[in-house]
Formats: structure tokens, sequence, C-alpha cells
């Protein structure tokens, strides 16, 4: 029992460490789920309408190694719709996308590993034009993963597999 002068305190959250961690899950997880799309579908727009699986994990692995960059204090340019259009197409592989995917999230993970609290609260220009912390780009990275891999499970139950295969091993 505490004294009158005594207070409890919690033990800190390492939300930088959390971040990481998420990022990493997201990031197998997205995996997981990609290898169970038919290989001859991975490039298909379903539907006519709907983006190719290939293309959302190129998108993520990009702006992966987009946010990787910033951290790291690199000078960049925000890809042109052209540029990334380019990139999308040379992921054109399961095997690519993985690679891709896998060391974007390597390179972000250890660029946060190394970064200061200055460093993530370092302002920069979101693809979107606004101006925001490092940090919040950072974050926005394990969301846009699980965004996109929720989309790669809508497209794997469309092919006949409504199983949750990110739960397996």
């Amino acid at each position: 029992m505490l004294g009158p002068m005594e207070t409890a305190t919690a033990p800190a959250i390492d939300y930088k460490q959390l971040m990481i961690d998420t990022i990493r899950q997201a990031g197998a997880t997205m995996v997981k789920d990609l290898r169970h799309i038919p290989e001859d579908k991975l490039n298909v727009s379903p539907m006519g309408c709907a983006r190719p699986p290939l293309e959302f994990v190129a998108e993520c692995a990009g702006f992966n190694g987009l946010i990787a960059r910033a951290i790291r204090g690199e000078a960049g340019e925000i890809p042109s719709q052209e540029q990334r259009r380019a990139y999308y197409a040379s992921i054109d592989t399961f095997e690519k996308a993985q690679n891709a995917l896998e060391n974007s999230v390597e390179a972000l993970a250890s660029a946060l590993e190394q970064a200061t609290d200055a460093d993530l609260l370092r302002t920069t220009a979101a693809p979107w034009g606004e101006q925001v912390p490092i940090y919040r780009l950072a974050s926005l990275c394990g969301y846009h993963m699980s965004y996109h891999d929720g989309q790669l499970n809508y497209i794997q139950c469309l092919y006949g597999d409504d199983k949750f295969h990110w739960m397996e091993d």
C-alpha cells in the first residue's frame, strides 16, 4: 500500500517501438495474404476496374521507402504520377512484390530505430501536399499496409478463398 505522499507510476509506453512493431506486423501480414491470391491474378484488375493486387503492394513499398528517407533526412521529391506508375509496373511478380515490401518495411523500421524525437517531430510535405510531422507519416505506413491488406483479402475471396491466412504461421 502506498503512503500518503507516494504515487503509483505506470511503466512508460514506448510509442516508437509500438510503431515499429505495427509496421513490421502489417508488412508480414500483407505478404502472407498476397501469397494466397492466384499467381495468374496478381496483375489482373478484378471486375475490370479495381487496381491489381501487386499495385497495392508496390504503392505500400514506395510509400514506406519515401517515409524512411524522410526520417533519415534525405532530400527527395515526391514521385510524380508517371514515376509512380512506372514503379508499380516494375513490381510484376510475387517475388518482386515480396522483396520490395519486406525491404521497405525493414528500411522504415531501421530508420525509426535510429531516429531521435527531434527527427520524428520535423515536418515535411506529405504526398497530398500538407506539411506534417514525420512521426505522423511513419504511423500512417502501418495503417496504409493494413488498409490495402484488407483489399487483398477481399480479392482473395473473390477468387474463391475465404480463409484468413494472416492468422496462419
